[in-house]
């Protein structure tokens, strides 16, 4: 019994995407091997920082992950 063109076809990209699968895998193992990561460093607690009126352009926003994120609403002040 022989294998049909279509069959023949089709048998050739299965191999071919289990060997590309293969390498795949291959590379995807030696970038986790060789990746070194280190932790973040711990939050900086700036609760001793007062606030006054000249920081008006700082907006203090919900805390995210323990660190505090600041926006700057007004970056150019022109005079009134």
């Amino acid at each position: 019994m022989e294998e049909s063109a279509d069959e023949v076809v089709h048998r050739e990209e299965i191999v071919r995407m289990y060997h590309a699968t293969k390498e795949a895998l291959r590379v995807v193992s030696d970038v986790t091997t060789s990746t070194v990561s280190t932790p973040a460093p711990p939050p900086v607690n700036n609760d001793w920082i007062k606030t006054s009126s000249s920081d008006a352009y700082l907006v203090q926003r919900p805390e995210s992950n323990g660190y505090v994120m600041y926006s700057f609403i007004h970056l150019w002040h022109a005079p009134l």
